[in-house]
């Protein structure tokens, strides 16, 4: 039998997880939905259904860090963890059902529900702005677009694109799984402290050590995305500096693709650590 990986075995161990956390995640699932209704409730007719599709995207970011600290609780103690760690089932195996149920499961359920409510609402806020305030085809366009899962088509400037969702969804998702793996007890907030620590002095560090290369002052909201900085001189002239494409391009996989899939994999080998 393959120490490795083995379809039965990890079956009968996503059907255990599922059973024993199901009603924990569903109830999870269910208050992400809660709030995204909540958020699309605010909206008005006057107000663009950006904001509540942005919020939506946020609500599902902060839930999957929820989920998957759900499915990684075994270790908050000791007894749980050396009876979840000695499961005859590899810890590849035990890996694989967290990112199975994260990605194959919750990632598909919230993109179709946020799309329905998504859909619901913008019909009924584009049927009263036509009816009530006149609104032209035009405006309804500007004002209550669809929301759209396209990486092709180009996104509403206030909304969050869909390809930066997914990136941040597995980089959070990895984030959660490590630090579930790496803290113990109250893992969840101890990996959100840590987060945002290191969030907050990369930015400082990032427009510092931009500062230090060119010898001018810059802004630290213009090196955030590492493509692009504001620079301040002395007689107080602003000056935009962009990457070129091709570095732009390179920062924009590393930061979207290496350090998301790095995350998980680390996962992978904090489990292997784990069971010696």
């Amino acid at each position: 039998m393959n120490n490795t990986f083995n379809f039965r075995r990890f079956g009968l161990l996503l059907r255990k997880t599922i059973y024993e956390k199901g009603l924990v995640l569903g109830g999870t699932f269910i208050l992400a939905t809660v709030l995204v209704l909540f958020a699309y409730s605010s909206l008005k007719t006057a107000r663009q259904s950006s904001f509540g599709q942005s919020m939506g995207f946020a609500i599902g970011l902060l839930s999957v860090t929820v989920w998957v600290n759900i499915l990684l609780n075994n270790f908050s103690k000791k007894s749980v963890s050396a009876s979840y760690l000695t499961l005859p089932c590899s810890h590849f195996e035990k890996w694989l059902s967290v990112f199975t149920i994260t990605v194959l499961v919750y990632l598909p359920m919230f993109l179709v529900v946020f799309k329905v409510i998504d859909s619901l609402f913008l019909d009924y806020h584009r049927e009263l702005a036509v009816t009530k305030f006149h609104y032209t085809a035009k405006q309804l366009e500007v004002d209550f677009p669809y929301l759209t899962y396209s990486f092709a088509e180009k996104d509403n400037l206030n909304r969050m694109p869909f390809s930066i969702f997914l990136a941040c969804f597995f980089g959070l998702g990895g984030i959660a799984v490590v630090g579930s793996l790496y803290f113990n007890q109250k893992s969840y907030i101890k990996s959100a402290l840590v987060f945002l620590g290191l969030s907050v002095a990369f930015s400082f560090l990032g427009d510092s050590l931009f500062s230090f290369i060119i010898g001018e002052k810059t802004t630290t909201s213009g090196v955030l995305n590492f493509t692009k900085a504001v620079v301040s001189t002395e007689s107080k002239k602003a000056y935009q500096i962009y990457a070129t494409e091709s570095i732009k391009s390179l920062i924009q996989h590393f930061m979207m693709v290496f350090i998301p899939a790095a995350l998980w994999l680390i996962g992978l080998v904090r489990f292997g650590d784990k069971e010696l």
